[in-house]
């Protein structure tokens, strides 16, 4: 029987999964004219790219979830690839990293998630009359159980194919199955006010003993899951798999490393981009959803699922609603979350220790004042539609170089942040800061983690995605020589009185902004929800944050 606690988890990474891709859609389709259908992109990528879809449940009648597409909707959008793209099988791209052959131009890798009858019932005709090869990713318990624990349909859950079925589709050289895990596509507690994420993803909390699992827990439980999902293949179908798809899109460093030990060499994720054949150790795709007609479909296959939007960060201070009580400071998160819906950010910089020094993440390797910085993260991203969530550390914090990357690898471990920006003093020597250390550290646990300065050019600019900067300094580092100013890159940081500034960044094409807000007693105006908000197209979020 399926818990309460599971189906809020389903619902809630559909919903989030949702707005990072939807969202997307949504926007990009108001720009997508004839003009896009007739002349698709990606004729300028470099040899051997290719772009990866993502499919899940394809029906003939009820749509039943944001997953699931119909029939008729998978036909044009196969009529769409026919006349403008090359769908290539996952041989193709394998034989292109061993230098056997080239992929051809705009090519395109069909996957279908979860292992549903309905794949064997209305994708697999269409394969065959298209002659197009597809990857198929099957949860090997939910085979051998006939269906899965909760899928978000309404009435029932579906059916899964059948091994009778699996063999015959392989046998047929088109279709390539391969593992979904055992039994990992599924949630877990992972911080102490019950919020859940993807197992292979993220550490369990367990509330009884007030503990996060070890290290060692969590690789083993990973990597015995994988070893049965292959023995579970080779037992029915023959076959030595090398092939991860991680649920709902998530690992990390230690579920990756576990996977290629067990023989999965080729891992796929959801995360937007064009992949390349030079390197397939980890593979990223684009999530077709259920909203998706054909001119957002030909949009977001044209910019390979890339995000579009320019970044409007904002800044979250947790000293600012903590409180003795959980209940005193859960009131005051609810309060953050509604003015965050009010702005509309695409990120939000959250400060991880508190002005005395103390941490909001658990770690033994600091004075903590409270496990908070998570939940924080994960409700701006999960209800107040925030798409990325920073952690901001001071240069103080790396002081201390032994400290820092110890207390850095604990919050990579377990927060559900997408990366961490260093405040410097403009008067600081960057060459005495330890920020390689510390960033590799971080990386082997969040490899897709991104890294922002904030004060000045770094030395390194390979170093830092992001770099954060005032009017003035950016200025400055303009006419300096070399300065590798790049628009997609620098944040301006605008200054309170920002409408004549930010105005004047815009029209110098320098799109991402950051604003201090002081959530007790800021009110935006029109002006500022006009300049700021990149969501307020989406429809508004509901649902609990657990």
């Amino acid at each position: 029987m399926t818990s309460v606690q599971d189906v809020n988890f389903q619902n809630l990474m559909l919903k989030s999964i949702r707005f990072l891709i939807s969202s997307l859609a949504l926007l990009c389709g108001a720009v997508a004219t004839a003009q896009v259908l007739n002349s698709p992109a990606m004729t300028s990528a470099p040899p051997n790219s290719f772009a990866v879809l993502c499919y899940h449940d394809v029906s003939t009648g009820f749509v039943g979830n944001e997953f699931s597409i119909r029939r008729k909707d998978l036909v044009d959008q196969f009529d769409y690839l026919k006349a403008h793209y090359n769908v290539v099988s996952l041989q193709d791209i394998i034989d292109a990293n061993h230098g056997k052959k080239t992929l051809p131009p705009k090519a395109v890798l069909i996957t279908v998630d979860d292992g549903l009858a309905s794949f064997y019932e209305n994708v697999y005709p269409l394969l065959k009359q298209y002659k197009y090869p597809a990857v198929f990713a099957v949860v090997t318990k939910w085979t051998e159980d006939g269906a899965a624990p909760d899928y978000g349909f309404k009435d029932s859950n579906p059916k899964m194919a059948n091994w009778k079925q699996l063999k015959e589709m392989m046998k047929s050289g088109l279709v390539e199955v391969v593992s979904h895990t055992h039994d990992l596509h599924q949630g877990q507690v992972f911080n102490p006010q019950g919020n859940q994420a993807a197992v292979a993803g993220y550490f369990k909390y367990d509330p009884t003993t007030k503990s996060y699992q070890s290290e060692e827990e969590f690789v083993s439980r990973v990597q015995a899951d994988l070893k049965k999902s292959n023995e579970a293949l080779k037992k029915h179908l023959g076959k030595d798999n090398t092939v991860i798809v991680w649920p709902y899109g998530q690992s990390n460093g230690l579920s990756r490393k576990a996977a290629e030990e067990v023989g999965m060499k080729i891992q796929m994720s959801l995360r937007p981009g064009l992949n390349n054949a030079s390197d397939i150790s980890h593979i990223g795709r684009g999530l077709v959803m259920s909203t998706m007609e054909i001119p957002q479909f030909a949009t977001v296959l044209e910019n390979a699922f890339n995000d579009q939007f320019p970044m409007r960060m904002i800044r979250v201070d947790i000293d600012s609603f903590w409180k003795n009580t959980e209940s005193e400071t859960e009131q005051g998160l609810g309060d953050l979350l509604e003015k965050g819906l009010a702005l509309g950010p695409s990120a939000v910089l959250i400060k991880a220790l508190s002005d005395s020094g103390d941490a909001y993440f658990a770690t033994d390797k600091m004075k903590m004042r409270g496990d908070y910085l998570n939940r924080t993260a994960h409700t701006m991203k999960n209800r107040a539609r925030v798409a990325y969530a920073y952690a901001q550390f001071p240069q103080s914090f790396l002081k201390n170089p032994e400290l820092a990357t110890s207390a850095i690898r604990d919050m990579a471990k377990f927060t559900d942040l997408d990366g961490v920006f260093f405040e410097v003093s403009p008067k600081d020597n960057l060459a005495g800061i330890p920020f390689q250390a510390v960033i590799s550290t971080a990386q082997s646990i969040r490899p897709r983690w991104k890294f922002g300065i904030i004060g000045q050019q770094p030395l390194d600019p390979n170093m830092f995605d992001y770099v954060m900067l005032t009017s003035a300094q950016l200025e400055k580092a303009k006419a300096l020589p070399g300065a590798g100013i790049v628009a997609a890159k620098e944040i301006v940081s605008l200054p309170k009185d920002y409408k004549s500034d930010a105005a004047h960044q815009i029209a110098q094409g320098y799109l991402n902004l950051y604003y201090d807000v002081n959530f007790k007693g800021f009110e935006p105006d029109a002006e500022f929800n006009s300049l700021f908000s990149v969501i307020k197209s989406i429809p508004q979020h509901k649902g609990e944050a657990k």
